[in-house]
């Protein structure tokens, strides 16, 4: 068993020295899959983007809600939709999100239909369960009336991540005899419980939830709770994947002027970056690539990078280049006008008027964001 691990490792470092991964989570797919256009909308996305590994979301929904995983008949959409992406969409891996070991009962039973198809099964098992996250684990919230009560377990973090361990440690034992990578993401764990991560699967994905590719006064974002990779590697061998994101509240304004591929690099090469470095637990680090989430929001930047300035000036926004004056169109149905930097940093918020007066602010390029009760509207700005 243990040499089909290191096999397994070698895989994967081999694999990633020959092509980077670049993963994305997708949410709703429960509203994807079946669906051609949607289907082929997602494909495109990942395609024209550079993504190589999905991540699903709502396998467990889809299986009770839409037809059975594991029935080889019914789940006909699920193999043709990971089929099409291995083929034709540049897609090597495929992961399957789950809370816990028995999530993945489904997926097993349907990757046995196709034991001589690999562009049809699933490669990986990802764990997501925020054990670190005292608005799951407390009395009374989610993890804690789910699974931490009924495994006589304490509705506190390290409760929670006593129950995490056991269903990580089930999933690698799994993934080492049936040539699945099992795969886990967190947060703001401590150093002992990373030591144990790393024992329990094959590769760790770890989250860098935030506005920008930078951090503090201009360091690479590899700064931000830098420990934990160190902490990863103290003991043992591990591959790792930053994840970065596009929510709202981290990179979606960034992402208006950056492009997708920049966080990764300075997390790697920036000013104080994972090459900057030094230290022997650096010789049990290997980096796989890295991960986005999420679907539906990055589409939505992108949709957003396609409407051409005219089309938004036309519905919402005009800006005087020489007075440095926006005026606002039919602003009395905004909510909220807001003015970020090309960092993604918020510079100013406006109660709706129908003019702004730009003339106090530094040369650089601007997103201006206006907020209706059901849309955001944005665009590119240059003060010169």
């Amino acid at each position: 068993m243990k040499n089909y691990f290191y096999a397994l490792i070698l895989f994967i470092s081999t694999y990633a020295n020959a092509q980077t991964t670049v993963g994305l989570y997708v949410n709703d797919f429960k509203n994807i899959i079946g669906n051609t256009a949607s289907e082929t909308e997602l494909l495109n996305y990942v395609q024209t983007n550079g993504f190589n590994y999905l991540i699903l979301y709502n396998l467990t929904y889809i299986h009770n809600n839409i037809f059975s995983v594991d029935n080889i008949t019914t789940s006909l959409p699920l193999a043709n939709f990971i089929n099409t992406a291995k083929t034709s969409y540049g897609i090597n891996q495929v992961a399957v999100v789950g809370e816990k070991n028995s999530s993945f009962d489904k997926i097993k039973i349907y990757n046995s239909f196709y034991p001589a198809e690999p562009n049809k099964r699933f490669d990986v098992f990802n764990l997501e369960f925020e054990f670190w996250n005292s608005n799951l684990t407390d009395p009374d919230e989610y993890y804690c009336t789910t699974y931490l009560i009924p495994n006589g377990l304490p509705c506190t973090n390290a409760g929670a991540f006593d129950f995490y361990d056991d269903q990580l440690a089930l999933m690698k034992v799994y993934g080492d005899a049936n040539n699945i990578i099992s795969e886990t993401y967190i947060g703001s764990p401590t150093a002992a419980q990373s030591d144990v991560i790393t024992q329990n699967t094959h590769r760790v994905l770890v989250h860098y939830y935030r506005t920008s590719d930078v951090y503090g006064s201009g360091e690479s974002i590899y700064q931000y709770n830098s420990h934990r990779i160190e902490d990863l590697a103290t003991n043992n061998n591990v591959i790792i994947m930053p994840i970065f994101s596009g929510q709202p509240a981290h990179m979606y304004t960034w992402l208006l002027l950056n492009p997708l591929t920049q966080p990764y690099d300075t997390f790697i090469n920036g000013t104080n970056g994972y090459d900057d470095q030094t230290g022997d637990w650096k010789d049990n680090v290997t980096f796989d690539g890295y991960t986005w989430y999420r679907y539906t929001t990055l589409l939505e930047i992108s949709n957003t990078l396609d409407i051409t300035t005219n089309a938004i000036e036309e519905k919402c926004v005009l800006y005087n280049e020489e007075t440095k004056i926006i005026t606002l169109k039919n602003f009395k149905s905004y909510s909220h006008v807001a003015v970020y930097n090309c960092n993604g940093a918020l510079i100013s918020s406006f109660n709706p008027r129908q003019e702004l007066l730009l003339n106090t602010f530094e040369t650089g390029i601007y997103i201006i964001s206006v907020h209706t009760k059901n849309d955001v509207f944005t665009q590119k700005i240059s003060i010169q």
